[in-house]
């Protein structure tokens, strides 16, 4: 079933629309509700850095905020709750991001932690999360790690950035079409992310004949990349593979473009921010970029016309004391605060196995801001909600998308 989200004070009017009924068992009439969770109201919280994705959970909360005045969220056991949302900043410091959840889980009685940000993050908390049987749902990470252990990582269900290997997998098929005789240089986070991303390419490529001729690592905590970034541009490379991630995308960009070095340039999907990385750059340091992303860019103008664009900058203009329309941040937050309600609007019972199991069972599920032929799906073996996602290219100071491509469950 395809299922749109409707937004703001629209949501519960919608409900029987986007509610399917379903045969999955309920564990309400047994009373054995888990902490968090009332027959009113659901408690929800999350950690991140607040400085750069502070008005993601602004959006989010400020959408939880609309849901609540018009009476809740009806849910798939029958009962409308209200959504309590505490955000916590972590300063992208993974060891306070297991302070701020260990307080969240203990000390608030969350009942799950709703889209924590960053690989680190993640990684940092959810062995805590599973000891606790806490969900982590919609976290902001498409590392293969979570794949490669989710026997024993059962509460993390909807990532919301692609899966790497996948998001590789199709890149090197761009490459491959477009430069088979590709020399490649690379430059890549030293942690999971970025290890994990230069070995799927590797493995992507294997048999092709295109070469890999540098590549080279930094420390989330080193101040600079330009020095990796010249040795990259020495080594005669005419593809640049970059898995950099924020601000790093914007200084090697940056320093491509001082350098002189123009190399058919492919970016990291979670670093594809119009506002904060690439305009930083320089718009011509960005000129013919390429990515994958799986919501239209609300700092241009471009896709104003599509309805779901304009119940965007409705509800935006309705919080423009928070945040702006074209903030594309606050956008994130309000995409994956619409997949959080659909997940509730189809959760049967008040346990937080019900959650894992409403967040791992979204099919055909459309928000306001996904781009057309994106859907989000979800399954019991795939951790992941990104499972198709439209290529795009950076001109003329905006996102331009070709045809989406989507995720085989046969890989």
């Amino acid at each position: 079933m395809k299922r749109t989200l409707a937004v703001g004070l629209t949501a519960l009017c919608a409900t029987a629309v986007l509610t399917a009924c379903s045969g999955r068992e309920t564990n309400a009439a047994m009373g054995d509700c888990d902490p968090g969770i009332s027959d009113t109201e659901i408690r929800f919280g999350t950690s991140l850095m607040q400085s750069v994705a502070g008005p993601q959970a602004t959006a989010a909360s400020a959408l939880f905020d609309e849901i609540n005045a018009s009476g809740g969220v009806a849910m798939g056991d029958g009962k409308t709750r209200t959504i309590s949302y505490t955000a916590m900043d972590d300063g992208y410091d993974p060891a306070r991001t297991v302070s701020n959840v260990r307080s969240l889980v203990e000390q608030e009685q969350v009942f799950a932690i709703q889209n924590l940000v960053g690989t680190a993050s993640t990684l940092a908390v959810v062995d805590y999360l599973t000891q606790k049987n806490v969900p982590l749902v919609f976290p902001m990470t498409g590392t293969d790690e979570l794949l490669a252990t989710i026997d024993k990582r059962p509460v993390v269900a909807g990532a919301v950035n692609p899966q790497t290997g996948w998001e590789v997998s199709e890149r090197a098929k761009q490459v491959l079409r477009d430069h088979p005789q590709a020399k490649i240089a690379v430059l890549y986070p030293n942690d999971s992310l970025g290890n994990g991303s230069l070995d799927a390419l590797k493995s992507a490529l294997a048999g092709s004949g295109t070469q890999i001729v540098a590549q080279q690592s930094y420390e989330q905590m080193t101040p600079s990349v330009d020095s990796q970034v010249v040795n990259l541009a020495n080594s005669g490379a005419d593809v640049f593979v970059n898995f950099a991630t924020a601000s790093f995308v914007t200084q090697s960009l940056k320093k491509a473009h001082e350098l002189n070095w123009k190399p058919d340039t492919y970016i990291y999907s979670g670093a594809t921010d119009t506002n904060f990385v690439l305009a930083p750059a320089g718009l011509d340091a960005a000129e013919g970029v390429h990515s994958f992303y799986w919501i239209y860019d609300v700092s241009s103008k471009d896709h104003d016309a599509k309805p779901g664009v304009q119940k965007w900058r409705a509800f935006a203009e309705r919080n423009s004391g928070k945040f702006k329309t074209t903030d594309t941040i606050a956008a994130t937050g309000y995409n994956t605060a619409q997949l959080l309600v659909t997940a509730l609007e189809e959760m049967n019972g008040c346990t937080r196995s019900d959650l894992i199991d409403a967040v791992q069972n979204l099919h055909g599920v459309t928000t306001d801001l996904s781009i057309e032929g994106v859907t989000f799906d979800t399954a019991s073996d795939y951790p992941y909600s990104i499972t198709s996602m439209a290529p795009m290219t950076f001109h003329g100071g905006s996102w331009h998308y070709d045809a989406v491509v989507t995720r085989s469950t046969g890989k």
